[in-house]
C-alpha cells in the first residue's frame, strides 16, 4: 500500500501509517522533520531519523510504501528511506543518522543501497 501527503500551513504536524505490524509516523517539529518506525498502533518506537529544518521540505510531496517483504519506503525530495521491521534496520541514502530504541538496539543503521 502506498500513501502519500504534503503538509499544510495550519494542518496536522503528525502523520502516522500503518499496514501490517509495521507503522510509520512522520512528524513536523519546530527545528526538524523526523520519520520513526514503529508497531502498528504506534505505541512503540522502533527507530528514529531526524531529517532536516522543515523549511527546506517546504511543499513537498512525502510517500510512504509499504511492501511486502516487511519493508517501509519513505521519500520526500530527493531524500530515500528504508526501515526494514524483520531485520529492525534502517538506511537512508543523504549523510543521517538512524537511531533505534529499546526494542530495537541502539545499532539499527545500516549502508545505503537500492531495495
Amino acid at each position: 500500500m502506498k500513501y502519500s501527503f504534503k503538509y499544510k500551513l495550519f494542518g496536522s504536524k503528525v502523520q502516522m501509517f500503518s499496514e501490517r505490524r509495521m507503522g510509520v509516523v512522520v512528524e513536523k517539529e519546530p527545528h526538524v522533520v523526523c520519520v520513526y518506525g514503529t508497531d502498528s498502533q504506534h505505541k512503540k518506537i522502533l527507530c528514529a531519523i531526524p531529517l532536516c529544518p522543515p523549511k527546506f521540505l517546504k511543499g513537498q510531496e512525502y510517500v510512504i510504501e509499504f511492501c511486502e517483504n516487511d519493508l517501509a519506503r519513505i521519500s520526500v525530495s530527493d531524500i530515500r528511506i528504508v526501515i526494514n521491521f524483520k531485520e529492525h534496520t534502517c538506511k537512508i541514502n543523504k549523510n543521517a543518522k538512524c537511531y533505534g530504541s529499546e526494542h530495537w538496539g541502539l545499532n539499527v543503521q545500516a549502508e545505503w543501497s537500492e531495495p
